[in-house]
């Protein structure tokens, strides 16, 4: 038996045994008795020596266990909120959970008692995650692109490797997320995300393709609902973007317009990773190719989807990185909604702060993301008719079509 299948009171019991046989044998008897008992416990021979020779102690010392602090009571309560704000990690949950508490309670959706309410605001993030961990699952998707580099106006558009000020509103990041499913051809709906880079304020919109006016159209929507002015974008090379009217609305709005390098994913950082949390894990991989489905779509970004994201979804800004030795240590700042980054932002006017506010009264997380739920499931119900009217095939052909140049006219 060796030490690592040997547990501490089967060593303990073992040397109880052998510490009387151990006293009567004579010296070669001893040494052979140690030899065992080593080989056996996997201790120390010096160790083994002076715990043989020292005198047995005849009490067992039973492990204290340590107090329940948080009972499944607890847990309970902080579920239904993990629930809620859509399963964050516990590092995002934890700066949220009095809020919730409070929030929930004026809705009238969830009454925490006050005795619970106060371990849980004092509950760790990695208490959080450790309660929550049998509850957690994951899913892991991977995406493949549709678009590609544009060839015109990229000596116009500059490229940016320091960023702007990320301490004012209206600098950002915007990208396009293809519904094609598995198949590439023909038409389908595309979805213009945009993340602004100070506060994690998130906006998105449907549009039927990807041509140079839809994605113009698309743009001029998400910026009618801003809470604050669009000062500049930073999209990929695409030729959706990289195009003579997106350049030419830039320049008369007064917007920076820059870009990223071509093939640098890592360039637009802020945007990759609302891809995901935003459009992908809400609204799937599923191709989407129909009137119907782009109106739900554009319902669901316009209306509880964006309310709920942005007031209600803590998002943690990246202060730091430093490298020690092969590791890279990040440091980020308290999560807070982007909702929270705007009322902290001296760029933000008192009368839109207080606008704000008013709309953040009236919100009601729970009937948000019930809201959001029925329009994916009429999203789904379409999506699952469409199979059967359309079957994809097996083996997916993408055809390669010539791309015209642009020309520039005088």
């Amino acid at each position: 038996m060796k030490l690592k299948s040997m547990s501490m009171n089967a060593r303990k019991e073992y040397l109880r045994e052998i510490y009387p046989r151990y006293h009567q044998a004579n010296k070669a008897g001893k040494n052979q008795i140690l030899n065992e008992f080593t080989a056996t416990t996997g201790y120390n021979r010096k160790y083994a020596t002076r715990i043989l020779n020292d005198p047995l102690s005849k009490e067992v010392k039973q492990r204290k266990n340590r107090p329940l602090i948080y009972t499944n009571e607890h847990v309970y309560y902080l579920k239904k909120i993990w629930d809620i704000l859509d399963n964050p990690c516990g590092v995002r949950l934890q700066p949220m959970v009095t809020e919730m508490v409070e929030v929930l309670k004026r809705c009238g959706e969830l009454v925490v008692p006050d005795s619970i309410a106060k371990k849980l605001c004092k509950m760790s993030s990695s208490t959080i995650d450790r309660r929550l961990e049998t509850y957690k699952s994951r899913l892991i998707r991977t995406i493949h692109g549709t678009t590609k580099p544009g060839s015109l106006l990229k000596k116009q558009i500059p490229i940016t490797l320091s960023r702007w000020n990320e301490k004012i509103p209206g600098f950002t990041e915007l990208d396009l997320v293809a519904h094609c499913g598995m198949n590439a051809t023909g038409h389908f709906i595309f979805t213009l995300n945009i993340t602004d880079l100070a506060t994690g304020w998130t906006e998105s919109s449907a549009s039927w393709g990807r041509s140079q006016t839809k994605v113009l159209e698309a743009l001029k929507a998400i910026q009618a609902r801003l809470p604050f002015k669009l000062k500049g974008i930073d999209p990929d090379n695409g030729s959706e973007f990289i195009n003579w009217n997106l350049y030419h609305y830039c320049r008369s709005e007064h917007i920076h317009f820059t870009r990223g390098r071509p093939g640098k994913k890592n360039d637009n950082p802020y945007i990759e990773e609302k891809n995901w949390t935003h459009v992908r894990k809400i609204v799937g991989y599923d191709r989407l190719d129909t009137l119907d489905e782009l109106n739900i779509l554009n319902s669901l970004y316009s209306g509880s989807l964006r309310l709920y994201m942005n007031y209600f979804q803590p998002v943690m800004r990246l202060k730091a990185k430093n490298r020690i030795g092969g590791l890279l240590k990040k440091q980020y700042d308290d999560p807070k909604t982007p909702y929270q980054r705007l009322l902290r932002s001296r760029s933000i006017s008192k009368d839109k702060k207080q606008q704000l506010t008013e709309k953040y009264l009236n919100l009601n997380p729970v009937k948000l993301k019930a809201d959001i739920q029925r329009h994916l499931t009429l999203l789904r119900k379409l999506v699952k008719e469409q199979k059967e009217k359309n079957p994809l095939p097996r083996k997916v052909t993408y055809y390669v079509t010539q791309r015209i140049p642009l020309r520039l006219h005088s």
